[in-house]
């Protein structure tokens, strides 16, 4: 039966591979199909039978290979997420949770036992009474929104009999759903939500932890640009980072970050790698003044979090890089010996007062989907003066003094924190030479004319 209508479908083109499954687009009898072929055994395909049974458009289902009527919607991941949006997904979701089939409970150590915090909350929200029939796997891509804004939900391998407040999490750290809206709808209490959250993330983390780990998974990744201290690939949704140390860098777990709304949290990390959900991003665009107004936000956001990193090394890094440009006959002509003593003495006061990003160039800060900022690559991230992200973004995108001042106060406003201009230029004059001398060690050939005002400019204010 199996073969004999795979083999009349004609037109068969490769729309998506996953690590479960590969999706063609084709036709069927003058329709155009989704068509699903298994890659492991993994998924249990049982379940997933028993739900098409029940849901509309399936036309041939057998052990994981399946054909449904195509639908021309977009994913989630592809539409802007407002409220009503939102609203329209967990009515979905909600609907879903009364549907009546036989499957299996949630397995919440299914990949470890964990910790006793773990088992006992899991206990707490596993009582035959709450559960209903959960997606479980609630990524953006399952999520389709048709023009006139219909919601379907596709993928149903996962599904189990689970507590409901848990497709309700998926949507809030899958899709950076509204907090306020997932509490309303599925009555949940702020105890509740925070605990469930941490059902959740520790189950993905047990997850990801035996699946990263192996070897098989790195196949077939894609790479993306390379940066100077890291190599980056990308495979489905996953964005996944080798790190490559240098005795600056990666001092600490990424995972410190996980609590700020504004950085993609570490899914898995090991000494060799990092790896997060991949940004389906844009470059943003800082001739807005919205735009500047809410990366200021961000920042303080950042300085103002109690996360606490290590002492900032930028006069040792400096010292290093310099060591290394003896023979840069550009970069010593620019900058004379005394020029760059005084640099390096100055940038050794910089004071400990704040998280800093310390990298907070262009490619560095993303916007997502739903236009929210996002920071990325913290890797070099101490505490710091609070001026050093502050003037290294100024410096970056080249702003113009009245730019820069209207950014400077947007931070105080956010932060209560005063500026003073003096003790800003000077940060500004350390940053630029700091920026300047890193990138000649890892391209001499960097161009690096715009930067040299910025320094000269603000050299004055230096402590000689």
């Amino acid at each position: 039966m199996k073969n004999k209508i795979i083999s009349e479908l004609q037109d068969i083109e490769l729309f998506y591979k996953g690590f479960h499954n590969t999706t063609y687009k084709a036709m069927y009898k003058g329709k155009q199909v989704q068509y699903r072929v298994p890659l492991n055994e993994l998924a249990d395909h049982s379940v997933e039978k028993e739900v098409l049974s029940k849901v509309p458009k399936t036309i041939f289902y057998e052990d994981g290979y399946f054909i449904r009527e195509w639908s021309d919607s977009k994913t989630a991941e592809e539409v802007e997420l407002n409220n009503s949006i939102q609203k329209a997904i967990i009515n979905k979701v909600k609907e879903f949770h009364n549907l009546d089939v036989r499957v299996p409970n949630m397995d919440w150590f299914y990949y470890k036992k964990g910790s006793k915090k773990y088992q006992q909350l899991v206990q707490k929200y596993s009582k035959t009474c709450d559960l209903v029939t959960g997606h479980c796997d609630l990524g953006l891509k399952n999520i389709l929104i048709s023009k006139d804004n219909e919601v379907e939900l596709i993928d149903f391998e996962w599904v189990r009999k689970v507590h409901p407040f848990f497709d309700a999490i998926t949507l809030y750290l899958n899709g950076g759903f509204s907090k306020k809206l997932l509490q309303n709808e599925f009555k949940i209490s702020s105890t509740e939500f925070s605990e469930m959250v941490y059902i959740a993330k520790k189950f993905r983390e047990y997850a990801y932890e035996k699946i990263y780990s192996s070897k098989e998974f790195y196949k077939d990744a894609k790479p993306l640009s390379e940066g100077y201290t890291n190599k980056s690939f990308v495979k489905n949704d996953i964005f996944m980072q080798q790190k490559i140390k240098n005795g600056f860098n990666h001092r600490i777990s990424s995972k410190i970050f996980n609590k700020l709304d504004f950085v993609q949290p570490v899914i898995f990390e090991n000494k060799d790698i990092v790896i997060r959900k991949f940004i389906k991003g844009s470059t943003p665009n800082f001739s807005n003044a919205n735009m500047r107004g809410d990366l200021a936000k961000v920042i303080a956001k950042l300085h103002k979090s109690k996360i606490k990193l290590p002492n900032n090394e930028i006069a040792k890094r400096i010292e290093h890089y310099v060591s290394k440009l003896q023979d840069h006959q550009k970069f010593n002509e620019t900058f004379d010996k005394e020029t760059q003593k005084i640099i390096i003495q100055n940038s050794m006061l910089l004071p400990n007062e704040v998280p800093s990003h310390n990298d907070l160039n262009r490619n560095n800060i993303l916007c997502d989907i739903n236009g929210n900022i996002k920071l990325i690559d913290l890797e070099y991230a101490s505490m710091n003066s609070k001026y050093f992200d502050l003037a290294y973004h100024c410096a970056d995108m080249d702003y113009g003094k009245n730019t820069e001042q209207d950014f400077l106060n947007k931070y105080s406003e956010y932060t209560h924190f005063s500026v003073v201009l003096e003790d800003y230029y000077r940060v500004k004059a350390i940053v630029c030479f700091y920026g300047i001398s890193w990138s000649l060690t890892y391209n001499p050939n960097f161009d690096f004319e715009w930067l040299i005002k910025h320094v000269k400019d603000n050299i004055g204010y230096l402590t000689k």
